[in-house]
């Protein structure tokens, strides 16, 4: 194990991810309840999402500008500025205000979601990426369990002072901790929107195929809290399905790490049939003590999948022969751009069968699982 704690960049990282999912945790794991609760009809919650997602993806360049001229660490600075007000907008029902509420839950993804990808592709080493992801992924769960502890007491002894002071002291630290681990992408006149549409529109890329299915991945994370939030009906339970699922992902994403780094195709294939399943149940369960559990496992999968899915996509940057800043800002507007499109659509339907569009996502879902996992047997060929 010490190889994938010796180096310091790999520790900051860890750390970096463990305070910025507890910043993060009201607007990642709550956001879409905290909306439903203060009165947005799904099919509004559907509609703001779809257009955030959409100025995301339109600002994505900037993360190649702000990062090549200040670092990546001002990056992370302007972002958690901005999430730190959508935090507050959360927590105040001041989200009344749609324009201003899409702005700051929109651009903070758009300078800092390109990091991700771009700083792994500089320091960790491809054989340690799987287990390095794995790593990542357990501070995440750890942050993740702790923010929804203090989102759970903040909301039911109605102490909002809480909870924000919270948030704004992890996002401090999340910068403080990235700007350790800050460095000036070198991208040769790529930091302009033309080259960027350019290659969106003509260039063939498996990474842009897997950020577009991995729309349907994403949508499920962030509205399956609002499916099992109405499905129960109660917010401590809710919350409690939430907290103990979060803590039980650490085991498969103990052993995910191990088996991609040595079979990654393998690997792919049971995770995405055990997905499948999971998602198939959620469409016909109804009881809600099986929905309950239906949830925790799936939050099981997902981190594992995702964490499988992240690693591919990662090779996939670390082989093109583009700037990695350049690539992850590709990948992540082909992901908001397709976002935009799906959240619209599913907002239409909603507003003509409401709750029900949540299985039109689940079998969505599903065809992406495939998808995504017929790219990897062709990555890995």
């Amino acid at each position: 194990m010490k190889e994938y704690f010796y180096k310091k960049e790999y520790i900051l990282l860890y750390l970096e991810k463990f305070c910025y999912s507890i910043g993060n945790g009201l607007i990642d794991i709550f956001g879409t309840v905290m909306l439903y609760k203060n009165g947005m009809p799904i099919f509004m919650i559907l509609l703001v999402y779809g257009l955030r997602f959409g100025l995301m993806g339109l600002c994505s360049p900037l993360f190649i500008t702000v990062s090549k001229k200040f670092g990546i660490g001002i990056c992370a600075l302007i972002a958690n500025t901005l999430r730190i007000i959508g935090s507050y907008m959360l927590l105040t029902s001041t989200h009344n205000n749609i324009i201003l509420f899409i702005l700051v839950m929109g651009l903070p993804g758009a300078l800092s979601n390109p990091m991700e990808d771009a700083v792994s592709c500089k320091y960790i080493e491809t054989k340690h990426r799987g287990r390095y992801n794995s790593i990542r992924s357990i501070t995440k769960i750890i942050g993740s369990a702790i923010a929804s502890l203090i989102v759970t007491y903040g909301v039911i002894a109605d102490n909002n002072n809480l909870i924000f002071g919270i948030v704004t002291l992890f996002f401090l630290l999340d910068f403080i901790l990235t700007a350790m681990v800050s460095y000036k992408p070198e991208v040769k006149n790529k930091n302009n929107f033309k080259a960027i549409f350019n290659y969106i529109l003509h260039n063939k890329s498996s990474l842009k195929t897997i950020y577009s299915l991995r729309t349907f991945h994403i949508i499920e994370r962030l509205f399956l809290p609002l499916y099992i939030y109405i499905a129960l009906e109660d917010f401590k339970l809710f919350s409690a399905v939430i907290i103990v699922s979060l803590i039980i992902q650490i085991i498969p994403i103990i052993i995910i790490g191990k088996t991609t780094d040595r079979d990654m195709k393998k690997t792919s294939n049971v995770v995405s049939i055990l997905k499948i399943i999971v998602l198939s149940i959620f469409i016909f369960a109804k009881n809600k003590v099986v929905i309950s559990v239906d949830k925790t496992v799936n939050d099981n999968l997902e981190k594992a999948y995702d964490t499988n899915v992240q690693t591919l996509i990662q090779n996939v940057t670390k082989n093109e022969n583009e700037d990695k800043a350049f690539l992850s800002t590709i990948g992540q507007m082909s992901l908001c751009f397709t976002e935009i499109i799906v959240l619209l659509v599913f907002a239409l339907i909603a507003k003509m069968v409401d709750i029900e569009v949540f299985k039109v996502l689940f079998v969505c879902s599903i065809i992406a699982t495939i998808l995504i996992n017929r790219c990897c047997r062709k990555v890995n060929e």
